[in-house]
């Protein structure tokens, strides 16, 4: 299981569904077929024990507001102006 928002390096699968984990978002993407079966009832608590863990991490953002958190999506903002190199 991973530690939402702790680090840029862990990642988890339940089924076909892939987490990824930074430290400013968890990226979650893929498809889950939770089938009623033991099998589904497994990748249920462990959807359910993600999302906990997700929650808890915002619910304790106090912690997590200290940190400088930057994304290359926010960093890559069109309004800034760069010297062309090839001028």
């Amino acid at each position: 299981m991973i530690d939402p928002f702790a680090n840029n390096h862990q990642s988890m699968q339940i089924g076909e569904l892939i987490v990824e984990n930074q430290e400013d978002k968890v990226i979650i993407y893929g498809d889950l077929d939770l089938l009623f079966d033991e099998a589904g009832y497994e990748q249920a608590k462990q959807l359910h024990e993600l999302t906990t863990k997700v929650l808890q991490a915002f619910e304790n953002s106090d912690q997590n507001n200290k940190k400088t958190l930057s994304s290359k999506q926010e960093n890559d903002q069109p309004d800034n102006d760069i010297d062309n190199p090839f001028m």
